[in-house]
């Protein structure tokens, strides 16, 4: 998000001066420089979205397997590592912009830890 916010405000700038515009090739080059960073942000997001919607379903199939078994209760509670597994990705989710994703990830997980405990 960074990178193309800067290319873009670089962008308005050539609009705007009047001494050193870009030349037509470079301000497409640039233009091609732009769409292909956002492409790759989105799939880095949808990737990363994935990632922890897996994460979650498996712990969500193995608390279901763990309840089915009678000697789970004498097995110890989740343990606190899975609290911070998905801590890098959520933080890239958030400063990429796709807060709405990580706020959802960080729910789901924190609600699956929860209904453990």
């Amino acid at each position: 998000m960074f990178v193309s916010n800067l290319l873009l405000s670089t962008l308005q700038k050539n609009e705007t001066l009047t001494e050193k515009k870009l030349s037509k090739k470079e301000l497409a080059s640039m233009q091609r420089i732009i769409i292909s960073i956002e492409d790759l942000t989105k799939r880095l997001c949808e990737r990363l979205s994935e990632g922890l919607r897996r994460k979650n379903e498996a712990l969500k199939q193995t608390t279901k397997k763990e309840k089915a078994d009678p000697l789970s209760a004498m097995a110890p509670l989740v343990s606190p590592i899975a609290l911070n597994d998905d801590s890098t990705a959520l933080h890239l989710l958030v400063r990429l912009g796709r807060s709405q994703d990580a706020a959802s990830a960080y729910a789901t997980r924190r609600s699956l830890l929860l209904n453990e405990w």
